[in-house]
Formats: C-alpha cells, sequence, structure tokens
C-alpha cells in the first residue's frame, strides 16, 4: 500500500509539481491550497505532511504546532517548505519538523521525504 502525504501548498504550481514529483515515486498525494480546505480533512492521517510556511489563511508553523500537540499526529512526520523564513525560526517554533527552502532541490526533496516516511534514503 502506497504512503500517504498531504500537501499544503497554496501555489498552483508547485503543488502540481510536488504531486509530479511524488505520485511518480509511487506515494499516495492529496493537496490543499488553505488551511481550512486541510482541516476539512483532518479525521484522515497521513504517513508524512509537507507544509508551506506562509499561506492565505494561515500560518503553516501554527498548524505545524497544532498536529504535534495532537495525540493523533503527534508522531507523523512534518516537512516545512519556505521561501520566506529562516530555519532557526521555524525549529524554534516547530522543534519537530525539517524545514526544505525554496527553490529546493528535487532530489533532496525526494530524499528527505523518504528519510521521513521509511527511515532511510531511496
Amino acid at each position: 500500500m502506497a504512503k500517504l502525504i498531504f500537501i499544503l501548498e497554496d501555489n498552483d504550481d508547485l503543488r502540481e509539481l510536488y504531486c509530479y514529483i511524488l505520485e511518480g515515486e509511487d506515494y499516495d498525494i492529496s493537496t490543499f491550497a488553505t488551511i481550512a480546505e486541510f482541516k476539512e480533512f483532518e479525521k484522515e492521517i497521513p504517513d508524512l505532511y509537507l507544509l508551506d510556511v506562509m499561506l492565505p489563511d494561515g500560518d503553516g508553523i501554527q498548524l505545524c504546532s497544532e498536529l504535534m500537540q495532537n495525540p493523533l499526529t503527534s508522531n507523523v512526520p512534518i516537512i516545512m517548505v519556505s521561501a520566506h523564513k529562516d530555519i532557526a525560526d521555524v525549529k524554534l517554533q516547530c522543534p519537530t519538523a525539517d524545514f526544505i527552502s525554496k527553490p529546493f532541490d528535487i532530489e533532496n526533496l525526494s530524499q528527505q521525504i523518504s528519510k521521513r516516511i521509511t527511515g532511510s534514503v531511496a
């Protein structure tokens, strides 16, 4: 059974790119453009969250913190992605999350996801 990744990204082109890359690696993907859309599916638990930091209706870092505090999602790996935040700021507010800066290297993104989901680099 394929691993499920929830992607919260407001940029349409990046959501498409994430899907293209990750579906090609046999992951199941659910994408969301806003926190409101994302929260409609919060009863479903993925194998990994890929969250943008800056969103039109909120802050991905705050959402990360909420996910970490929820007993149902606290053990699900989180990768934060942003062009606008410093890694140190993200780590202070969401210490268990990994961070990838935009623009990102596709190979690095794939490796980080594989490492977080399976515990090894594909």
